[in-house]
């Protein structure tokens, strides 16, 4: 009777509703699921069958002597520049847009297909007051998925069975490469000034691609740097530049044309279809590297950089009057680093102390947040490792030591630099013992590496000050968010099979505390904690995944593999990392108090800003202006190296800091090693590798190598000669 009272069966009427609900619930749930997932790849589909990007095809192969190309490549055009006053097209405000100006005037459809174009902008006034123009020449070598070249294309004047249409009207084969024709616009008897640029994931050589216009930037950029350089001195000869945009198929899917055509509908369609195309792009990269590689080399020879120098000091640092930079992006920063590993290896096998380490390719190879496996780099710092005594534990005699610091040489400039985003600071995080303020200890002691491997440096009350500074603006950072470059750090990890750093950064957006900072004790309302806990136990799971890849030679990327701090000390004590492989530089934007030219900023008319602002990029028409200036910065390096070798007659120069340079320092700060990061440097002070860790104030996100202050301080390491004898 009491089991089919009405209570119990009002009880078990609700029980029972609760779940038809809840299993309506779940139905519906996996319902939407299912149909947010068929959606994703219906416009996967759509993006890589139906949207696809041009294979086998060149984007700007025609031939420079072609009629067409002929006005662009010799007279030069200014219409991407059309708002200064001297330009005929001043009124229509096209701004380095090439889908605008084919709009306006159709004509340019084919004329920026061209393999070799002039470009100008009017109306530069260099600091002597002298108005000029600033000119440089835009180059295309391209790469077929296979490595292959491309010839160049003639336009027809009829059609025949030769014939077809490639996208800007009806072309021939040529009989020449555009290697070739790029060797030939490299003659002259000015000096060659060249800025190389390979892409990454994503993009290509087309009509209106974000990365050929960026290159333009750089260009003009390095145009007027050098314009201001010859205004200081006259009689030396003003170089001639050429920026050369070597392309491949990077994006499967056609974003460019899609956000052309449909605008942000297009952008949320080709962004959706690229997704899993990092998986057969990556392989596209690495297996055309020795393709790029020798095309490249053909230029090196071009320009005369294979010789040695033959008198005076035939073993220091050769200067040439023709000059090459080449910066790799995302995958194709994996292009050079795959290209290029065995030959930085050889150079360190072969390398003799006493001698100048030669550059590798051209003058100086960039990599900018490099899409490549950590172990690329650690392969060459291993093989510098294995020549070097570098702590204590390895119980060599200390004449050994010593001489290890002098394995390159005093005046050795970098040979490869590697500048990643990053996420971290210090590196890897702040530990527990990172929140307890130091106490200042009553002398200052020598910092050698010899020594940090079990010794605690003291410091003065000054640098106590500045690592409690130091750890406020970390705290500061990440309440404002920290613009890194996830691609790099999240998704390339995933890609390789390794979750956990995707983990992190769910816990990161989700509740706002980073778990790589310990020093975070702010503890969050249990309704919040209850909302977040789906998010939690989804990033619990994503850790533990079964056959997870737990190599980070393997799943970090170059930039993202930090050497690990020893289990003791806090940030002011330097101790040799157990595995002294990774990053080995920082890089920072200059502070408010710190002399430099003057920037643009958000939000102000002024140049000024406080320490955490960010400089934000010019636009083409503003090169022009007072924003961009980058003064010479002669000797720099020698003259930070020689301060603190002075500072600390122990150190031989390491943590050296840029701002020591006095007046001639760059336009950003160069550290090495970490600044009170809690770890000491795994490199020598003269080392020529250098993988920098980028605050977002020099280095913001996967694309942000805009700032001009970035595109000064990479090229000042090429411009000028920043170290002396």
């Amino acid at each position: 009777m009491l089991f089919g009272s009405p209570r119990r069966k009002g009880t078990r009427l609700l029980i029972g509703r609760a779940i038809i609900k809840a299993w309506r619930g779940i139905g519906f749930t996996t319902f939407t699921a299912l149909k947010g997932t068929g959606l994703i790849l219906l416009l996967m589909f759509l993006g890589n069958l139906i949207f696809h990007s041009a294979r086998g095809i060149p984007y700007r192969a025609l031939d420079p002597d072609s009629k067409e190309c002929r006005t662009i490549a010799v007279d030069g055009t200014d219409v991407l520049a059309p708002a200064n006053p001297a330009s005929p097209q001043q009124k229509l405000q096209i701004a380095n847009d090439e889908w605008e100006a084919i709009r306006v005037m159709p004509e340019f459809r084919t004329r920026l297909s061209c393999a070799v174009q002039r470009h100008i902008i009017h109306g530069y006034k260099t600091p002597s007051g002298r108005e000029t123009d600033l000119e440089y020449n835009l180059a295309f070598l391209e790469f077929q998925e296979d490595g292959k070249p491309y010839a160049v294309r003639e336009l027809c004047e009829k059609p025949s069975d030769a014939c077809r249409d490639e996208g800007f009207g009806l072309v021939r084969l040529g009989e020449r490469s555009q290697l070739n024709r790029i060797l030939a616009t490299l003659n002259g008897p000015e000096p060659q000034y060249v800025v190389v640029f390979i892409h990454g994931w994503r993009h290509d050589a087309s009509i209106g691609d974000s990365n050929v216009s960026e290159l333009r930037q750089y260009a003009a950029h390095v145009t007027r740097f050098l314009e201001d350089r010859h205004d200081l001195d006259p009689t030396q000869p003003k170089p001639r530049v050429t920026a050369l945009f070597v392309g491949w198929r990077g994006a499967r899917t056609d974003e460019t044309w899609l956000r052309h055509r449909f605008g942000k509908v297009g952008e949320w369609v080709g962004t959706f279809s690229a997704i899993l195309t990092l998986f057969d792009r990556k392989p596209v990269s690495e297996a055309i590297a020795p393709s790029v590689l020798s095309g490249l080399r053909a230029v090196e020879s071009k320009l005369g950089m294979h010789s040695r120098r033959s008198s005076g000091d035939p073993e220091g640092p050769v200067i040439r009057p023709n000059r090459m930079i080449v910066f790799g992006h995302s995958l194709g920063g994996n292009l050079l680093a795959t290209a290029l590993q065995d030959d930085l290896i050889k150079k360190v096998e072969l390398h003799k102390p006493n001698d100048t380490m030669q550059p590798v390719l051209g003058d100086l190879v960039v990599l900018l947040n490099p899409a490549a496996e950590a172990k690329k780099w650690t392969d060459v710092q291993r093989a510098v490792w294995r020549k070097l005594p570098i702590a204590e534990n390895e119980r060599r005699v200390h004449n050994e030591y010593e001489r290890s610091n002098r394995f390159f040489r005093s005046d050795q400039r970098p040979v490869v630099v590697s500048v990643t985003s990053a996420l971290d600071w210090p590196p890897g995080g702040r530990r527990a013992l990172d929140c307890v303020l130091p106490t200042p200890l009553p002398t200052s002691t020598p910092n050698s590496p010899a020594s940090t491997s079990t010794a605690t440096p003291k410091l003065s009350s000054e640098q106590i000050n500045s690592a409690n500074n130091q750890a406020e603006k970390s705290d500061q950072l990440v309440l404002r968010g920290v613009d890194y470059d996830w691609a790099t750090y999240d998704m390339f990890p995933a890609f390789k099979g390794d979750l956990r750093p995707i983990a992190d950064s769910l816990i990161r957006m989700a509740t706002g505390h980073d778990p790589h900072n310990e020093c975070d004790h702010v503890k969050d309302s249990w309704w919040r904690s209850a909302i977040n806990l789906p998010v939690i136990g989804i990033s619990a799971f994503m850790r533990v995944l079964p056959f997870t890849q737990t190599d980070p030679e393997q799943t970090r990327t170059i930039g993202n593999l930090d050497p690990p701090r020893a289990p003791m000390g806090s940030l002011s004590n330097y101790y040799v990392s157990g595995r002294p492989f990774g990053t080995t530089h920082e890089l920072r934007g200059l502070e408010s108090n710190v002399a430099r030219p003057p920037r643009k900023f958000p939000n102000t008319g002024k140049n000024q800003s406080n320490e955490l602002s960010r400089e934000v990029p010019l636009d083409y028409e503003e090169i022009i202006g007072p924003n961009a200036s980058c003064p010479i910065a002669g000797n720099w390096l020698s003259a930070a190296r020689r301060v603190m070798t002075i500072k600390d007659p122990g150190s031989s120069g390491m943590y050296w800091t840029s701002i020591d340079s006095g007046e001639s320092a760059p336009a950003l700060q160069f550290i090495h090693g970490f600044s009170l990061g809690g770890v000491a440097a795994i490199t020598r002070a003269n080392d020529p590798f250098w993988n920098m860790r980028a605050f977002d104030t020099a280095l913001a996100r996967h694309d942000g190598y805009m700032l001009s202050s970035f595109i000064c301080a990479m090229n000042q390491l090429v411009m000028d000669q920043i170290t002396q004898p």
